[in-house]
């Protein structure tokens, strides 16, 4: 799906673009960058992802899209083709301006696996000249000027096999779960915050004996603020000392092929936050909340490695990542107008 999208944005844009580019990137369908060179010295990034999750249990709609009244129903639709579309039409706005300001929309791949497009964007060196960024995402428009961490942790428990109508041996699945109760805790325990979620366990499929292996990851979201090597060593520690634990255990951060995302934080005054907020509220009339995202974003890479401001926003829908998943159509002219205002106003400078 995501190849299909890319060949039709680099149709689509290369109407309206200056220079358009297919960026690849290893084990996905590559980005695609598009380029409106205008009379400011530097550059607004757009970026939104093309990507999406499978289609979970339980769709009531059409998961390939279904309108009812002013919501849009449909697989990735709030997360974030939505956000996606509206940069893609504040774009085409923006090229029929004159003068106009100089824009990056890049639509990147693999947002919702590894972030591979967005750290191939990061170090291709395409943000050289870009002076702040706009990600898409589910925020109901509200603007997130920052974002949490994540590591993800694999925890091999060792116990020792026996047959199951004896008690001499040790559970492996028995620790796992002991495990995984004490890390949801961990979170209040050592003081940082966030939240711990289980994402696999797995086991030999064993008949009758006591399995003495068993794998668990665990995700860990922490908040901006926080130290990584901290995080990640109090993680380790208190894991390891969990009640009442007979196996053995073993942790280790997942192997991936892109760094883990650290977090970030944009302070409320930031003139970034500041312009982003007052675009909104030109377009909506209201004054938009200002938070912190509480999970990982591709703006993490933006800022972390490529020392760009970012700020995280999209319109309003729900259920992303969730059956009937759905977007809220006027909110997305807003997002369209939001971005439109925004970027516009860097010629005033």
């Amino acid at each position: 799906m995501e190849g299909e999208v890319v060949y039709y944005l680099m149709g689509k844009l290369s109407k309206y673009s200056s220079r358009i580019q297919h960026q690849p990137v290893k084990d996905c369908a590559g980005n695609v960058v598009a380029y409106l060179n205008g009379d400011t010295k530097e550059s607004i990034l757009f970026l939104a992802h093309m990507d999406t999750f499978e289609i979970f249990s339980n769709w009531k709609r059409n998961p390939w899209g279904e309108i009812e009244g002013d919501r849009l129903y449909g697989l990735g639709a709030y997360d974030a083709k939505a956000g996606l579309a509206a940069m893609v039409e504040a774009f085409i706005t923006l090229n029929s301006m004159n003068p106009r300001p100089s824009l990056i929309l890049a639509a990147v791949c693999d947002a919702e696996g590894f972030s591979r497009g967005a750290y191939e964007l990061v170090k291709s060196g395409v943000l050289s000249n870009v002076k702040a960024a706009i990600v898409s995402g589910p925020t109901n428009m509200k603007v997130m000027r920052g974002a949490y961490g994540r590591f993800v942790f694999d925890v091999d428990v060792k116990g020792a096999a026996a047959i199951g109508t004896e008690e001499a041996g040790i559970n492996a699945i028995i620790e796992a779960a002991k495990i995984i109760l004490w890390a949801v805790k961990i979170p209040k325990l050592d003081g940082i915050g966030g939240s711990v979620a289980p994402l696999n366990v797995k086991s030999p499929e064993l008949i009758i004996a006591h399995p003495d292996r068993c794998m668990i990851r665990l995700d860990r979201h922490y908040p901006p603020g926080q130290e990584p090597g901290v995080v990640r060593r109090k993680f380790t520690n208190l894991l390891r000392k969990t009640p009442e634990l007979a196996a053995k255990v073993t942790v280790n951060l997942m192997k991936r092929p892109t760094p883990f995302m650290e977090p970030f934080e944009l302070p409320e005054d930031h003139e970034w936050v500041v312009k982003v907020a007052e675009a909104v509220k030109e377009i909506t009339g209201e004054t938009p909340k200002l938070e912190v995202y509480r999970t990982v974003s591709d703006a993490n890479y933006l800022y972390t490695l490529g020392n760009v401001p970012a700020v995280i926003l999209g319109p309003r829908g729900g259920n992303h990542h969730s059956s009937d998943e759905f977007v809220e159509l006027s909110s997305v002219y807003d997002l369209a107008r939001s971005l439109v205002s925004l970027t516009s106003s860097e010629l005033e400078e």
